[in-house]
Protein backbone atom coordinates (compact mmCIF):
# COMPACT_ATOMS: atom_id res chain seq x y z
CA UNK A 1 0.00 0.00 0.00
CA UNK A 2 2.69 2.05 1.21
CA UNK A 3 4.86 1.73 -2.05
CA UNK A 4 1.71 2.03 -3.63
CA UNK A 5 1.39 5.70 -2.60
CA UNK A 6 4.89 6.52 -2.90
CA UNK A 7 4.57 5.37 -6.74
CA UNK A 8 1.67 7.39 -7.49
CA UNK A 9 3.20 10.94 -5.92
CA UNK A 10 6.21 9.93 -8.14
CA UNK A 11 4.32 9.92 -10.99
CA UNK A 12 2.17 13.19 -9.91
CA UNK A 13 5.68 15.12 -9.51
CA UNK A 14 7.07 14.04 -12.70
CA UNK A 15 3.90 15.22 -14.45
CA UNK A 16 3.93 18.60 -12.86
CA UNK A 17 7.68 19.12 -13.79
CA UNK A 18 6.95 18.33 -17.08
CA UNK A 19 3.90 20.49 -17.50
CA UNK A 20 5.85 23.43 -15.86
CA UNK A 21 9.12 22.53 -18.52
CA UNK A 22 6.49 22.58 -21.46
CA UNK A 23 4.94 26.23 -20.49
CA UNK A 24 8.34 27.40 -19.88
CA UNK A 25 9.42 26.60 -23.13
CA UNK A 26 6.19 27.67 -24.92
CA UNK A 27 6.82 31.37 -23.45
CA UNK A 28 10.35 31.26 -24.35
CA UNK A 29 9.53 30.21 -28.29
CA UNK A 30 6.66 32.52 -28.36
CA UNK A 31 9.39 35.36 -27.48
CA UNK A 32 11.79 34.40 -29.65
CA UNK A 33 9.36 34.59 -32.63
CA UNK A 34 7.92 38.17 -31.65
CA UNK A 35 11.05 39.42 -31.39
CA UNK A 36 12.17 37.95 -34.96
CA UNK A 37 8.69 39.74 -36.65
CA UNK A 38 9.59 43.45 -34.55
CA UNK A 39 13.05 42.37 -36.01
CA UNK A 40 12.11 41.63 -39.53
CA UNK A 41 9.90 44.75 -39.46
CA UNK A 42 12.57 47.00 -38.20
CA UNK A 43 14.54 45.85 -40.99
CA UNK A 44 11.66 46.88 -44.22
CA UNK A 45 10.84 50.15 -43.01
CA UNK A 46 8.87 50.51 -46.40
CA UNK A 47 6.63 53.35 -45.39
CA UNK A 48 9.25 55.64 -44.01
CA UNK A 49 10.09 56.95 -47.36
CA UNK A 50 8.23 59.30 -49.33
CA UNK A 51 8.22 58.79 -52.83
CA UNK A 52 10.32 62.52 -53.52
CA UNK A 53 12.67 60.62 -51.11
CA UNK A 54 12.94 57.02 -52.69
CA UNK A 55 14.38 58.56 -56.12
CA UNK A 56 16.52 61.54 -54.20
CA UNK A 57 14.40 64.20 -55.46
CA UNK A 58 13.79 67.86 -53.40
CA UNK A 59 10.47 70.03 -53.77
CA UNK A 60 12.99 72.52 -55.32
CA UNK A 61 13.70 70.56 -58.14
CA UNK A 62 11.14 71.80 -61.10
CA UNK A 63 11.10 71.20 -65.04
CA UNK A 64 12.01 74.64 -65.07
CA UNK A 65 15.35 74.71 -62.73
CA UNK A 66 16.78 71.49 -63.07
CA UNK A 67 18.55 69.47 -65.92
CA UNK A 68 17.84 65.91 -63.99
CA UNK A 69 14.25 66.31 -64.39
CA UNK A 70 14.22 65.11 -68.47
CA UNK A 71 13.04 61.84 -67.82
CA UNK A 72 11.53 59.62 -64.81
CA UNK A 73 12.42 55.95 -65.73
CA UNK A 74 10.69 53.33 -64.18
CA UNK A 75 11.82 49.58 -64.55
CA UNK A 76 9.72 46.47 -63.29
CA UNK A 77 10.87 44.37 -61.70
CA UNK A 78 10.52 41.48 -58.87
CA UNK A 79 11.93 40.69 -55.67
CA UNK A 80 13.56 37.70 -57.01
CA UNK A 81 15.65 39.99 -59.44
CA UNK A 82 16.34 42.95 -57.44
CA UNK A 83 19.63 42.22 -55.89
CA UNK A 84 20.53 40.54 -59.76
CA UNK A 85 19.29 42.07 -62.67
CA UNK A 86 17.64 45.38 -61.06
CA UNK A 87 21.14 46.14 -59.59
CA UNK A 88 23.08 45.72 -61.95
CA UNK A 89 20.80 48.12 -64.33
CA UNK A 90 21.53 50.72 -61.27
CA UNK A 91 25.07 49.95 -61.32
CA UNK A 92 25.69 50.92 -64.91
CA UNK A 93 23.51 53.04 -66.60
CA UNK A 94 20.82 53.75 -64.29
CA UNK A 95 23.12 56.14 -62.42
CA UNK A 96 23.58 57.87 -65.21
CA UNK A 97 19.65 58.65 -66.49
CA UNK A 98 19.28 62.49 -67.55
CA UNK A 99 16.46 62.54 -64.45
CA UNK A 100 15.48 60.10 -62.16
CA UNK A 101 15.06 55.79 -61.90
CA UNK A 102 12.85 53.14 -59.67
CA UNK A 103 12.55 49.63 -59.69
CA UNK A 104 8.99 48.59 -58.89
CA UNK A 105 8.18 45.53 -57.84
CA UNK A 106 5.55 43.62 -55.73
CA UNK A 107 3.85 44.79 -52.02
CA UNK A 108 6.76 44.58 -49.42
CA UNK A 109 9.43 44.59 -51.82
CA UNK A 110 12.10 46.97 -50.47
CA UNK A 111 15.88 47.97 -50.74
CA UNK A 112 18.54 49.63 -48.51
CA UNK A 113 20.32 50.72 -51.66
CA UNK A 114 18.81 50.87 -54.78
CA UNK A 115 15.18 53.02 -54.87
CA UNK A 116 12.68 50.26 -54.62
CA UNK A 117 8.90 50.62 -54.87
CA UNK A 118 6.70 47.93 -53.49
CA UNK A 119 3.36 48.54 -54.98
CA UNK A 120 0.49 47.94 -52.97
CA UNK A 121 -1.99 44.88 -53.98
CA UNK A 122 0.36 43.87 -56.71
CA UNK A 123 2.32 40.41 -57.10
CA UNK A 124 5.20 39.16 -59.44
CA UNK A 125 3.30 37.02 -61.08
CA UNK A 126 3.98 36.87 -64.92
CA UNK A 127 2.03 38.50 -67.08
CA UNK A 128 2.80 41.69 -65.21
CA UNK A 129 -0.24 43.67 -66.38
CA UNK A 130 -1.36 45.21 -63.07
CA UNK A 131 2.46 45.84 -61.93
CA UNK A 132 2.68 47.77 -65.56
CA UNK A 133 -0.75 49.97 -65.19
CA UNK A 134 0.39 50.42 -61.32
CA UNK A 135 3.53 51.66 -62.42
CA UNK A 136 1.86 54.46 -64.47
CA UNK A 137 -0.50 55.29 -62.02
CA UNK A 138 2.24 55.76 -59.71
CA UNK A 139 4.32 57.67 -61.68
CA UNK A 140 1.04 60.05 -62.66
CA UNK A 141 0.52 60.61 -58.82
CA UNK A 142 3.57 61.27 -57.58
CA UNK A 143 5.50 63.28 -60.43
CA UNK A 144 3.49 64.26 -63.14
CA UNK A 145 4.58 67.71 -62.85
CA UNK A 146 8.22 66.92 -62.04
CA UNK A 147 9.76 65.33 -65.35
CA UNK A 148 9.10 66.20 -69.09
CA UNK A 149 9.15 62.55 -70.16
CA UNK A 150 8.19 58.96 -68.61
CA UNK A 151 9.65 55.56 -69.62
CA UNK A 152 8.52 52.24 -69.10
CA UNK A 153 11.08 49.86 -69.05
CA UNK A 154 11.82 45.99 -67.86
CA UNK A 155 14.89 45.27 -65.91
CA UNK A 156 16.80 43.25 -68.82
CA UNK A 157 17.17 46.46 -70.72
CA UNK A 158 20.36 48.54 -71.45
CA UNK A 159 20.39 51.96 -72.05
CA UNK A 160 22.40 54.78 -73.31
CA UNK A 161 21.79 57.75 -71.47
CA UNK A 162 23.44 60.19 -73.54
CA UNK A 163 21.77 59.41 -76.29
CA UNK A 164 18.60 59.18 -74.92
CA UNK A 165 18.85 62.63 -73.31
CA UNK A 166 19.85 63.96 -77.03
CA UNK A 167 16.95 61.85 -78.22
CA UNK A 168 14.54 63.32 -76.07
CA UNK A 169 15.78 67.17 -75.95
CA UNK A 170 14.70 66.83 -79.52
CA UNK A 171 10.74 66.53 -79.28
CA UNK A 172 8.20 68.33 -77.97
CA UNK A 173 7.26 66.59 -74.65
CA UNK A 174 4.10 68.84 -74.52
CA UNK A 175 2.64 66.98 -77.15
CA UNK A 176 1.04 63.58 -76.89
CA UNK A 177 3.95 61.22 -77.63
CA UNK A 178 3.83 57.48 -77.26
CA UNK A 179 7.22 56.44 -78.79
CA UNK A 180 8.71 52.65 -79.12
CA UNK A 181 8.84 50.09 -81.61
CA UNK A 182 5.53 50.07 -83.01
CA UNK A 183 4.40 45.98 -83.03
CA UNK A 184 0.98 44.10 -83.85
CA UNK A 185 1.80 40.72 -82.84
CA UNK A 186 3.37 38.12 -84.61
CA UNK A 187 1.83 35.59 -87.16
CA UNK A 188 0.35 32.68 -84.37
CA UNK A 189 -1.46 35.90 -82.37
CA UNK A 190 -3.41 37.03 -85.52
CA UNK A 191 -6.40 38.19 -84.61
CA UNK A 192 -5.81 37.05 -81.38
CA UNK A 193 -5.02 40.40 -79.80
CA UNK A 194 -8.71 42.55 -80.67
CA UNK A 195 -6.46 45.36 -82.56
CA UNK A 196 -8.15 46.67 -85.11
CA UNK A 197 -6.64 47.07 -88.51
CA UNK A 198 -5.15 50.77 -87.86
CA UNK A 199 -4.08 49.65 -84.42
CA UNK A 200 -0.37 48.91 -83.19
CA UNK A 201 0.97 49.04 -79.52
CA UNK A 202 4.69 49.76 -78.60
CA UNK A 203 6.48 46.17 -77.67
CA UNK A 204 7.83 46.65 -73.85
CA UNK A 205 10.75 44.57 -74.15
CA UNK A 206 13.11 47.62 -75.40
CA UNK A 207 11.05 50.60 -73.69
CA UNK A 208 8.27 52.60 -74.09
CA UNK A 209 8.43 56.07 -73.86
CA UNK A 210 5.28 58.30 -73.17
CA UNK A 211 5.55 62.48 -72.58
CA UNK A 212 3.82 64.00 -69.89
CA UNK A 213 0.55 64.76 -71.72
CA UNK A 214 0.45 61.52 -72.76
CA UNK A 215 0.55 60.04 -68.94
CA UNK A 216 -1.62 62.60 -67.60
CA UNK A 217 -4.76 61.51 -70.62
CA UNK A 218 -4.46 58.19 -69.48
CA UNK A 219 -3.29 57.63 -66.08
CA UNK A 220 -7.00 59.20 -64.72
CA UNK A 221 -8.35 55.94 -66.68
CA UNK A 222 -6.28 53.09 -65.62
CA UNK A 223 -8.84 51.69 -63.50
CA UNK A 224 -10.69 51.08 -66.27
CA UNK A 225 -8.53 49.81 -68.35
CA UNK A 226 -7.50 46.77 -65.91
CA UNK A 227 -11.23 45.71 -65.61
CA UNK A 228 -11.19 45.70 -69.63
CA UNK A 229 -8.25 43.80 -70.46
CA UNK A 230 -8.93 41.22 -73.92
CA UNK A 231 -5.09 39.64 -73.62
CA UNK A 232 -2.70 38.67 -71.77
CA UNK A 233 0.29 40.94 -73.36
CA UNK A 234 1.10 43.98 -71.13
CA UNK A 235 2.34 46.31 -73.53
CA UNK A 236 -0.65 45.51 -75.56
CA UNK A 237 -2.74 46.09 -73.30
CA UNK A 238 -1.21 49.65 -72.16
CA UNK A 239 -1.17 50.30 -76.22
CA UNK A 240 -5.00 49.80 -76.19
CA UNK A 241 -5.49 52.24 -73.24
CA UNK A 242 -3.32 55.18 -75.05
CA UNK A 243 -4.66 54.87 -78.16
CA UNK A 244 -8.35 54.93 -76.24
CA UNK A 245 -7.74 57.88 -74.03
CA UNK A 246 -5.08 59.52 -75.42
CA UNK A 247 -5.93 59.06 -79.09
CA UNK A 248 -3.13 58.15 -80.47
CA UNK A 249 -0.84 55.23 -82.04
CA UNK A 250 3.13 54.07 -80.82
CA UNK A 251 5.13 55.70 -83.38
CA UNK A 252 5.04 53.97 -87.11
CA UNK A 253 8.55 54.90 -87.72
CA UNK A 254 10.97 52.27 -89.48
CA UNK A 255 14.15 53.54 -87.52
CA UNK A 256 12.24 52.51 -84.24
CA UNK A 257 13.67 49.09 -84.64
CA UNK A 258 17.07 50.05 -84.99
CA UNK A 259 16.85 52.94 -82.22
CA UNK A 260 15.03 50.73 -79.83
CA UNK A 261 16.48 47.73 -80.51
CA UNK A 262 15.17 43.97 -79.44
CA UNK A 263 17.69 41.48 -80.16
CA UNK A 264 15.62 37.89 -81.31
CA UNK A 265 17.68 35.72 -79.74
CA UNK A 266 16.64 35.51 -75.94
CA UNK A 267 18.88 34.77 -73.68
CA UNK A 268 21.50 34.45 -75.89
CA UNK A 269 21.25 38.27 -76.72
CA UNK A 270 24.75 39.96 -76.56
CA UNK A 271 26.53 37.21 -75.52
CA UNK A 272 29.09 37.53 -78.37
CA UNK A 273 31.26 40.14 -80.20
CA UNK A 274 29.92 43.29 -78.93
CA UNK A 275 31.68 45.55 -81.69
CA UNK A 276 28.84 45.25 -84.24
CA UNK A 277 26.99 48.25 -85.64
CA UNK A 278 23.73 47.31 -84.00
CA UNK A 279 25.13 48.34 -80.51
CA UNK A 280 26.90 51.04 -81.56
CA UNK A 281 23.47 52.72 -82.89
CA UNK A 282 20.74 52.33 -80.68
CA UNK A 283 19.51 54.00 -77.56
CA UNK A 284 18.08 50.88 -75.97
CA UNK A 285 19.56 46.90 -76.12
CA UNK A 286 16.95 44.18 -75.26
CA UNK A 287 17.43 41.61 -73.45
CA UNK A 288 20.12 41.47 -71.05
CA UNK A 289 18.95 38.52 -69.26
CA UNK A 290 22.21 38.20 -67.09
CA UNK A 291 23.37 40.63 -64.54
CA UNK A 292 26.95 39.78 -65.46
CA UNK A 293 26.28 40.67 -69.37
CA UNK A 294 24.86 43.96 -68.12
CA UNK A 295 28.34 44.81 -67.13
CA UNK A 296 29.89 43.36 -69.57
CA UNK A 297 28.09 45.83 -72.17
CA UNK A 298 28.50 48.97 -70.16
CA UNK A 299 31.90 48.00 -69.85
CA UNK A 300 32.62 47.78 -73.99
CA UNK A 301 30.21 51.16 -74.42
CA UNK A 302 32.48 53.28 -71.91
CA UNK A 303 35.45 51.57 -73.77
CA UNK A 304 33.84 53.36 -76.88
CA UNK A 305 33.55 56.45 -75.42
CA UNK A 306 36.86 57.11 -74.15
CA UNK A 307 38.06 56.37 -77.39
CA UNK A 308 35.58 59.22 -79.04
CA UNK A 309 36.73 61.70 -76.07
CA UNK A 310 40.96 60.46 -76.58
CA UNK A 311 40.28 61.47 -80.26
CA UNK A 312 38.15 64.94 -79.14
CA UNK A 313 40.69 65.63 -77.28
CA UNK A 314 43.32 65.00 -79.98
CA UNK A 315 41.57 66.90 -82.70
CA UNK A 316 41.44 70.13 -80.22
CA UNK A 317 44.97 69.99 -79.44
CA UNK A 318 45.83 70.02 -82.97
CA UNK A 319 43.24 72.93 -82.92
CA UNK A 320 44.94 75.02 -80.69
CA UNK A 321 48.56 74.39 -81.97
CA UNK A 322 47.61 75.78 -85.34
CA UNK A 323 46.19 78.94 -83.59
CA UNK A 324 49.36 79.00 -81.88
CA UNK A 325 51.25 79.15 -84.55
CA UNK A 326 48.93 81.59 -87.07
CA UNK A 327 49.09 84.04 -83.86
CA UNK A 328 53.01 83.43 -83.65
CA UNK A 329 52.95 82.15 -80.25
CA UNK A 330 55.73 80.31 -79.29
CA UNK A 331 55.76 77.04 -77.92
CA UNK A 332 56.89 77.37 -74.23
CA UNK A 333 54.80 80.24 -73.34
CA UNK A 334 52.91 80.89 -70.47
CA UNK A 335 49.91 81.04 -72.43
CA UNK A 336 49.79 77.77 -73.75
CA UNK A 337 48.30 74.60 -71.92
CA UNK A 338 50.97 72.32 -70.63
CA UNK A 339 49.24 69.21 -72.54
CA UNK A 340 49.25 70.83 -76.11
CA UNK A 341 53.09 70.00 -76.81
CA UNK A 342 55.09 69.81 -80.18
CA UNK A 343 54.14 66.47 -79.96
CA UNK A 344 50.56 66.86 -80.57
CA UNK A 345 50.76 67.94 -84.08
CA UNK A 346 53.02 65.63 -86.21
CA UNK A 347 54.98 67.38 -89.05
CA UNK A 348 53.01 67.09 -92.06
CA UNK A 349 56.49 65.36 -93.93
CA UNK A 350 56.89 62.92 -90.94
CA UNK A 351 55.50 60.26 -93.28
CA UNK A 352 52.57 58.29 -91.78
CA UNK A 353 52.33 60.21 -88.30
CA UNK A 354 51.00 63.41 -90.29
CA UNK A 355 47.80 64.35 -88.16
CA UNK A 356 45.74 63.39 -90.52
CA UNK A 357 46.93 59.62 -90.00
CA UNK A 358 44.15 58.20 -87.24
CA UNK A 359 46.55 55.55 -86.26
CA UNK A 360 48.62 58.34 -84.20
CA UNK A 361 45.77 56.82 -81.48
CA UNK A 362 47.21 53.55 -81.82
CA UNK A 363 44.56 51.79 -83.48
CA UNK A 364 45.39 49.96 -86.90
Amino acid sequence: MLQHTMTKRKTLIIACFGIALGLCIGTVLKNYRALEIVKRCSMRPTNLKTPNEIIGLSDEDTIQNSQRNLVFVGVMTAKNFIEGRARAVYDTWGKEVPGRIAFFSSEGSYSEELPVVGLKNVDDRYPPQKKSFMMLYYMYEHYIDRFEWFIRADDDVYMEPDKLERFLRSIDSSKPQFIGQAGKGNSEEFGLLSLEFDENFCMGGPGVILSSETLRRVAPHIPTCLKNLYSTHEDVEVGRCVQKFAGIPCTWNYEMQYILRHNSSGRNAYTGKLKRKEIHNAITLHPIKQAPLMYRLHSYIQGLKAEELRQESLLLHRDIKRMAKYLEVPDESTYMLPSVSPAAVPDADSGKRHFEDHNILGKQ
